[in-house]
């Protein structure tokens, strides 16, 4: 059984997955800390596989995909530290299955084109994948898999919290869910304007860009962790996959093991 450590560094959580073969065993997640050191977070991984029943020694290999560039070599050293195996860094020279050239990757953030090798390996292509996070992601893919374009906007909570702090009245508030389009009161106005509005431009984004980009098979995958809030308010048919980053990783991870 191949046992195989994949670790995303994203602006607020690090998530640590572990595959063993390609049974997803667990996930965690810590908070993402400029204070972390190598040291602590050794510790704190050899304390999470312990304490699933993971044997450190047994992982053969691992991945890092970071939007946090300055806590890479923080993680990798940790998870090299705990586990006696080197990870692979995720970064433009490996291979992920996904056509770039029709697309400036110099800015483009590692989590979406891990998403998209996820979608394109488990799901197939053409895809689409809507990544609720910090911010909410679009990426999508034709039928080669090759890269077309996407959209950027504020993530579910970043717009509550930027309600609450560029006004004087509007309260600080946590996303969740939603059981009516139309609140009646401020504070489930702000939740419906966040959580509903999301879901219902998110149909309306899908269904333009299977008319403009003749896509009419495109599929749709929602991820992040804003994702179970949202998925409600979709009237669409798309696939719910909380773990399709990692999965994603692993993918990646397979292509390149030689690079190790």
């Amino acid at each position: 059984m191949e046992t195989i450590l994949t670790a995303d560094i994203g602006n607020s959580n690090i998530v640590l997955g572990c595959f063993e073969t390609d049974a997803l065993a667990f996930t965690e997640r810590l908070i993402t800390r400029r204070k972390w050191t190598r040291e602590s977070m050794a510790h704190e991984i050899l304390r999470l596989l312990t304490s699933h029943g993971v044997d450190p020694a047994s992982v053969s290999g691992g991945i890092i995909s970071s939007v946090v560039p300055e806590l890479d070599p923080i993680l990798g050293g940790a998870i090299e530290r705990a586990t006696g195996s080197r990870p692979l860094q995720m970064d433009n020279t490996l291979n992920t299955g996904i056509g770039t050239h029709r697309y400036d990757v110099s800015t483009l953030g590692e989590d979406r084109l891990v998403d998209l090798a996820a979608a394109a390996a488990v799901y197939g292509a053409p895809a689409a994948v809507y990544d609720l996070g910090t911010c909410t992601t679009l990426s999508v893919i034709d039928a080669d898999a090759n890269l077309i374009g996407g959209m950027i906007s504020a993530g579910v909570q970043l717009s509550l919290d930027a309600q609450a702090e560029r006004t004087s009245q509007l309260p600080q508030l946590t996303a969740g869910p939603v059981d009516r389009l139309l609140g009646q009161d401020t504070v489930s106005n702000m939740i419906s304007g966040s959580v509903a509005s999301t879901g219902i431009m998110m149909d309306g984004v899908i269904r333009r860009i299977r008319e403009d980009y003749h896509l009419p098979d495109l599929k749709v995958i929602v991820t992040g962790g804003n994702g179970k809030v949202v998925l409600p308010w979709i009237r669409g048919r798309v696939i719910y996959d909380p773990d399709l980053l990692l999965k994603g990783m692993l993918v990646i991870y397979r292509m390149n093991r030689e690079k190790m």
